[in-house]
């Protein structure tokens, strides 16, 4: 039977058995695709760890799934989610067919992760390729625009939003609101938030956010308030945006309601806390909530560390940066080395500068230029302006606040030339001078009795668009002016100055000048300018009562010094600070309860003698009180730079340098003694004051008498 069928009827039964077969198979291998990649869709979503997401991706590329868009999506949210972006960057180049969901993933994952920049990229090259954005995309890349700043990309794309009706979605218009608090532009984003139909709790703390960041402290309180009242309970972030106002008022209340609220756990929380503490320098508090903390990260260390460092408090300083060096998982960062490094060149402690030099060589950061600037800065307020200059010189990449340290360095021991000279190889090298740059300069030529040189760059400055003098520059001038003897030419200056008012810093240069050149009618003048400035600060009336004294005026000295005492101003007294052998000791003026005062007398008491042997004559003119000269003498006799450099003549080595730092100017009597101590007892002494360094070596002054 077989043999009498067709050719066309055995083709068609040929034909059939392997259709149906085919079919089949085709529909088992479909069925199993899909199971494959639900399979590992499904593991994706559940993926915290890049080991196992390894594991999932070898999986992918075995089964042949590489070019399946879904999966691809998948895989990129995984990697940018695990802070693997790169990957995902890699994967999206490797992608065919991308579709929107691959573009909002790219530029999600760039946002999440701190890339802005490159974020703000992917969307403007996904607008060119006309692939249009959603609500997601829209509301992904919008805190990318308030980080970086760019308002105008900001707000077309805000116009794209409402051009293309899109409608109310609570995300893109919380997330604008955040945008347009970066902006700064508060008004916009008050009127966007009052006008949504549907708010969240992330709404309510982008607005009290926005309010907080721009110092609208009695806003952001509002706000929270209305949040409260509306049935939103203050969260994390609510509290934390109330703790970033700086104020110890509100703190106080918010850490109280942290309690009540139970969140007086959250590590967030606590280390916010500690630095409003210490922000409002009450850092005894701060490290109450330290001492709490069960496991300390390496922020709450670097603050702790900021506060004993802010507060002067240096022998707890070292002892809190040796406790967290003996730590076992807390390692150095560039913040807690910047941190500890910004302590030492405020303390004049260059042992300890060396120490926290070496760990910054053992744990890589030398090429760090935040780092590096911190380490020059370190030795230029040591004094030791050669390590400065060498540490600046092996740094492969420099930017304006290194050749700003090292300017400032200069100036501070007196090298005007070189710090001029180091400003125009600045400018050679392509590196723009900053604010910063022309007020270390024009210190610098202030210090060298350079006037001619800093009007020239006061007058660059003038003519440079890009930077507007300010109270700062205008100070420096002032002094430049003022220690000329040019006090007229400097007080016209001030009339003539191009601000609305010009600072304090301003009106007190001008006003030391006068008391160092006896003009005491402009001194007058002045003085009442800056009461009306500052009311509150007590070295502007301790400077009026010396130029009364100086004047022989004791009826109005006096006066100032009632008038200080009735309003509950005090003085700061003079503190001199020596390190020796890595420890710091301090001396207070007239300290007679120092644990080493007895040998310290005995001491002072010889070397005084030693020095008057040599010609030293003590200059009561130095003290502006109306009493006698014998009282006078014992002032004198216990300023707390004598008393800081007898201690450091007794217990360091004859060819080691005497480092001291002082939180005042230093006097008169005190540098003409210091002139004779260096010649008689052939030491070098550096004495830092609070305008600059003074190096005493073989009788003379670096300063020149300039200062």
């Amino acid at each position: 039977m077989n043999r009498l069928y067709t050719a066309p009827s055995r083709y068609c039964w040929r034909q059939k058995t392997p259709f149906f077969l085919n079919l089949r198979i085709s529909c088992k291998i479909h069925v199993v695709y899909y199971s494959t990649q639900l399979s590992h869709a499904s593991i994706l979503q559940q993926v915290k760890y890049t080991n196992p997401l390894h594991q999932v991706h070898a999986q992918i590329i075995v089964s042949n799934l590489s070019d399946n868009v879904f999966l691809c999506n998948r895989l990129m949210n995984a990697y940018a989610s695990c802070g693997r972006i790169a990957k995902a960057q890699i994967i999206f180049s490797q992608i065919s067919n991308k579709n929107l969901v691959s573009w909002t993933i790219l530029v999600s994952g760039l946002t999440k992760n701190g890339l802005f920049l490159e974020a703000v990229e992917v969307f403007y090259e996904m607008m060119v390729q006309e692939i249009r954005p959603n609500e997601i995309t829209i509301a992904s890349v919008l805190p990318a625009f308030g980080k970086l700043g760019v308002a105008l990309m900001g707000k077309s794309v805000h116009c794209y939003w409402i051009r293309h009706n899109f409608g109310g979605n609570v995300f893109v218009e919380t997330g604008l609101v955040d945008m347009y608090s970066k902006f700064g532009c508060m008004r916009i984003a008050r009127n966007l938030f009052d006008n949504m139909p549907v708010r969240n709790v992330v709404s309510w703390n982008a607005i009290i956010s926005g309010y907080s960041e721009n110092g609208f402290e009695e806003e952001a309180l509002w706000m929270f308030n209305m949040m409260r009242r509306n049935g939103f309970s203050g969260d994390i972030f609510a509290l934390m945006s109330l703790i970033n106002l700086d104020d110890l008022r509100v703190g106080s209340g918010v850490h109280g309601l942290i309690v009540k609220s139970g969140y007086e756990n959250d590590k967030l929380i606590k280390t916010a806390l500690m630095e409003l503490y210490i922000n409002c320098d009450f850092v005894d508090d701060a490290y109450c909530i330290f001492e709490e903390i069960n496991k300390k990260d390496l922020v709450a260390w670097t603050l702790m560390l900021r506060g004993f460092s802010k507060s002067g408090n240096w022998r707890k300083t070292i002892e809190h940066f040796n406790n967290m060096m003996g730590v076992d998982n807390i390692k150095l960062d560039s913040i807690s080395l910047i941190t500890f490094l910004s302590g030492c060149s405020c303390s004049g402690a260059l042992e300890q500068g060396r120490r926290v030099h070496a760990l910054v060589i053992k744990t890589g950061f030398q090429d760090d230029i935040f780092v590096g600037s911190a380490v020059i800065d370190t030795y230029a307020n040591c004094a030791n302006i050669r390590y400065a200059k060498r540490y600046f010189e092996s740094m492969e990449e420099k930017d304006v606040a290194c050749w700003n340290a090292l300017i400032s360095g200069y100036g501070m021991i007196g090298c005007g030339n070189e710090a001029v000279e180091l400003f125009l190889q600045m400018k050679r090298s392509g590196i723009n001078p900053d604010e910063s740059t022309f007020v270390s300069v024009l210190c610098a030529c202030s210090h060298a009795g350079l006037v001619d040189l800093g009007l020239q760059i006061f007058d660059h400055i003038t003519e440079n668009r890009n930077i507007i003098p300010n109270s700062k520059h205008y100070a420096c001038v002032i002094d430049l002016l003022g220690r000329a003897g040019l006090l007229n030419e400097a007080y016209s200056l001030i009339k003539s100055i191009n601000l609305l008012q010009p600072g304090p810093e301003v009106y007190c240069a001008l006003l030391t000048a006068c008391r160092v050149h006896k003009n005491f009618e402009l001194g007058v003048e002045i003085s009442q300018e800056l009461f009306q400035l500052k009311p509150n600060d007590a070295g502007y009336y301790v400077l009026l009562s010396n130029m009364y004294a100086l004047a022989g005026n004791w009826d109005c000295a006096r006066m100032s010094r009632v008038f200080l005492k009735s309003n509950n101003l005090k003085k700061n007294p003079g503190i001199s600070s020596i390190e020796i052998n890595g420890e710091m000791f301090t001396f207070l003026a007239s300290q007679k309860d120092h644990i080493h005062y007895l040998e310290i007398k005995e001491f002072l008491r010889c070397l005084i003698f030693r020095i008057k042997a040599a010609g030293y004559e003590i200059d009561v003119s130095s003290v502006y009180l109306d009493v006698s000269d014998d009282v006078k003498k014992d002032i004198l006799f216990h300023h707390s730079e004598k008393l800081a450099i007898a201690f450091g003549l007794m217990r360091t080595k004859s060819e080691s340098i005497i480092r001291i730092t002082k939180n005042l100017r230093i006097c008169n009597d005190c540098h003409i003694a210091s002139k004779f101590i260096s010649e008689v007892y052939g030491r070098v002494l550096v004495i830092k004051d609070a305008n600059r360094f003074h190096i005493f070596r073989d009788g003379v002054c670096s300063c020149r008498d300039w200062w």
